[in-house]
């Protein structure tokens, strides 16, 4: 059985400085919006809801307009009982539901919404809540699982924020939410907690030991650089130390060591690796991102790393107008411009800006992705502009261009962008100081792709040992989020071509299973079906193609030329 502690933190903010243990006298709110009647929140939800469909591209993209207004009906019927910071949140719900990571009304502390923060950074780590960062004080919870907040757990707690949060994809809120679950006026509002003024965790530390700690919330200024991101920036002016995780295996990885930076490079002679981690998409204050560049590919020439590692793990975007002689540099150098040379690490807060430099590298280059899966979409709405309210003071943003940098939109379904290697970080490769995504990429020359792995094991084992293969490369981490499909498909028409009719059905059938809303899979499982004399399940395998696709014509006519009805 675990043991139980409870721990109270309660502090007063004086002039110059913080100091536990004098009271429990709150810290003093931002200005926030005024006081305001329901007629005149009301006028605030009519211009918010009007604003976002006038200034929006089309707002109405991924929900449908009968939606969207009888949520604002709801939210007005509802006025007259809802507190100041509960009509912020629903407001920000609202702007939420348009469906795109640039259209939103930020929730973290301002002047305008009066929120403040408690200091600690959460953090999904493998499914699990983890305290990365808290002031030095509370430091023994540090790495320990976050088991409930106020009276939800922690999943719950997520759940109940995530609607609040702008995003192109379920990734970008479960970016996002943890920054929300340590604002307490956020959490109040949906009914995790009672007090809008403090929060209580419980933590299962790493020790095992379960802790109930009490965390009052204070003003941006004591610990402003708190976020999402799983470090923290101290600032001069900040009244509060905050502990990260991973400080005590002393000197941070590569990733961790400079996030604060715009951007900069390092050379690892002991691997022949050029490493550059580009933190914003835009100049510096004593040079320009081109300059920076040109250096950086300049270096390249002389040194002739063997693998070129560009980082944007912790790249929230910019001006994308200056990413151009980033993709341009690579591209003129096809020494440089190889899978197994060039990588680019992405993640959960590679956004904007930034995720348009991803997709034109992926477009226009040979470079192998690393990391997590974007919060971005490949194409998406973006340049947002300002909604005022005019009695609260509220501004939310609306975008106002659809940016199409991927293939043409007909054929470019995803909302997001995936990594070639996976490689998310864990519990123990952050408390251990380890980077997992430049493990992966130093070990990258030993991986073979899919449809090679399944080659090599046929030919050592048959049909079961390539399957046994596909299995084994599906369930490793670093291949979680590779599309195989066309590799696949085209192993089974090398077999079948080979005369392996028996080995090419087994093949398409492990496609079309692990593809399922693929028509093609089903159709090349016809086609093998067809090849070893099995009419019956060729007609059905067509005819699923035409259920998931009605215009795959080519299932179609294989269907007229077996006399059957699709």
């Amino acid at each position: 059985m675990l043991r139980q502690r409870a721990v109270r933190y309660l502090f007063v903010l004086l002039p110059s400085f913080l100091s536990p243990g004098l009271g429990a006298q709150e810290a003093q709110r931002p200005h926030g919006p005024p006081d305001l009647s329901p007629a005149e929140w009301r006028v605030d939800l009519r211009a918010l809801a009007d604003g976002l469909i006038e200034t929006h591209l089309n707002a109405f993209h991924s929900i449908d307009r009968a939606e969207f207004d009888a949520a604002v009906e709801r939210l007005d019927a509802r006025v007259p009982d809802l507190s100041t910071d509960q009509m912020v949140v629903e407001f920000a719900r609202l702007v939420a539901m348009i469906g795109d990571g640039h259209t939103r009304l930020w929730l973290t502390p301002n002047d305008e919404n009066g929120f403040r923060q408690v200091p600690i950074l959460l953090y999904w780590l493998e499914g699990e809540l983890r305290v990365l960062g808290i002031d030095e004080r509370f430091n023994e919870v540090l790495g320990g699982r976050v088991i409930g907040i106020g009276d939800r757990s922690a999943v719950e707690a997520g759940d109940l924020v995530f609607p609040l949060t702008p995003r192109d994809n379920p990734i970008g809120g479960r970016a996002i939410g943890p920054r929300y679950l340590a604002i307490p006026e956020i959490l109040q509002a949906v009914g995790i907690t009672e007090s809008a003024d403090r929060v209580t965790y419980r933590i299962e530390t790493l020790s095992g030991e379960t802790v109930t700690l009490t965390l009052d919330a204070v003003p941006d200024a004591a610990a402003g650089n708190l976020s999402n991101r799983p470090y923290f920036v101290p600032r001069p002016t900040d009244s509060i130390r905050i502990a990260m995780a991973h400080e005590a295996a002393g000197t941070p990885p590569l990733w961790l060591r400079d996030p604060g930076a715009r951007f900069w490079r390092e050379y690892l002679p002991e691997s022949g690796t050029l490493y550059v981690q580009l933190n914003g998409i835009g100049d510096a204050e004593d040079e320009t991102l081109a300059e920076f560049f040109g250096r950086v590919y300049a270096e390249a020439d002389s040194l002739r790393p063997r693998r070129f590692v560009l980082d944007l793990r912790h790249n929230g975007g910019g001006n994308n107008m200056l990413n151009m002689p980033i993709v341009q540099g690579l591209i003129r150098r096809p020494w440089l411009d190889r899978p197994e040379r060039a990588f680019v690490i992405i993640g959960r807060h590679t956004f904007s800006a930034a995720s348009h430099l991803v997709t034109h590298l992926e477009r226009f280059t040979n470079a192998t992705l690393v990391g997590e899966p974007m919060s971005a979409s490949p194409n998406h709405f973006g340049d947002n502009r300002p909604v005022r309210l005019p009695h609260s003071g509220l501004e939310a943003r609306a975008s106002s261009i659809y940016w199409q940098n991927s293939l043409p939109e007909p054929f470019e379904t995803r909302d997001r962008t995936s990594p070639d290697l996976g490689a998310e970080p864990t519990l123990a490769t952050y408390l251990e100081n380890r980077d997992p995504a430049l493990e992966v990429i130093l070990a990258a020359e030993t991986f073979m792709p899919i449809d090679e792995t399944m080659r090599v094991a046929y030919a050592e084992a048959g049909v079961d040992g390539a399957l046994a293969a596909y299995r084994a490369y599906r369930a490793d981490p670093r291949f979680r989020f590779q599309n195989s499909e066309t590799a696949i498909n085209s192993l089974g028409y090398d077999l079948l071509g080979d005369g392996d009719a028996e080995a090419a059905v087994a093949v398409f059938r492990l496609n079309a299973e692990a593809y399922p809303e693929s028509a093609n899979s089903f159709d090349s499982l016809g086609d093998g079906l067809q090849a070893v004399g099995d009419r019956d399940g060729a007609i059905a395998a067509y005819r699923r193609a035409l259920e998931i696709d009605p215009d795959f014509d080519v299932s179609r006519r294989n269907l007229e030329a077996l006399g059957a009805a699709p």
